[in-house]
């Protein structure tokens, strides 16, 4: 899974009928294991409702298409949660640490 922001939205004209009734989001993503290949967004299906602003975490495959009720569905990344807060704890920062894509820690996060 992969905690992100979401950035925008996009419409489709024509599309797959099992995305009938969908919202496509655009997320950014902010903290997620090591990738097979980088991505500055991907398009997630969001059967949630989450808004632009928001930090949701994004299952992928199987997951992504069981969490819209169906293996069947065409989709590769799914909104699986809306995320109210983050926190990770100070002994998180050893070595490997974890951190947040470049510039991309939540501001509620920032050192002040």
């Amino acid at each position: 899974m992969i905690l992100g922001r979401v950035i925008g939205q996009c419409w489709a004209a024509r599309q797959s009928p099992r995305l009938d009734g969908n919202k496509l989001l655009l997320v950014r993503p902010l903290a997620w294991y090591d990738p097979d290949h980088q991505a500055d967004h991907l398009v997630c299906v969001d059967p949630l409702g989450a808004e632009v602003g928001q930090d949701v975490v994004v299952c992928m495959g199987l997951p992504a298409r069981l969490a819209l009720g169906d293996a069947r569905h065409p989709v590769e990344a799914a909104i699986a949660a809306i995320v109210d807060g983050v926190e990770v704890y100070q002994d998180a920062c050893r070595e490997p640490a974890f951190c947040f894509a470049h510039d991309r820690q939540p501001e509620s996060m920032q050192e002040r």
